[in-house]
């Protein structure tokens, strides 16, 4: 599922890593210095937004694997996921982290 994650989807090599740790990548904000200058304040406004979108694209990406790890279950092992307490919650959130 990594391989296919980080080959498949756009900066995919996030959604492996996620996968791998089994958690959501936390992408840290850039910091602006209070004296900064015009030009510095612009790029921190475009690092920030960058930020902003990595990590939209990162949960876009985790909720696109969610029907492909389900595919991927047997009759047996998706009746099981089913019939989880936790399930309704997962599938509603199309979490895959916590499907997995």
């Amino acid at each position: 599922m990594q391989l296919y994650a980080s080959t498949t989807h756009k900066n995919g090599a996030d959604v492996q890593k996620s996968l791998k740790q089994d958690e959501l990548l936390r992408f840290a904000p850039p910091e602006l210095d209070e004296n900064a200058t015009t030009t510095q304040k612009e790029m921190w406004r475009i690092r920030a937004n960058n930020t902003i979108k990595h990590k939209e694209l990162l949960k876009a990406n985790l909720e696109a694997m969610y029907k492909v790890v389900l595919s991927i279950c047997d009759p047996v092992l998706k009746d099981q996921v089913c019939n989880h307490e936790d399930y309704e919650d997962i599938d509603n959130k199309q979490d895959t982290l916590g499907l997995l």
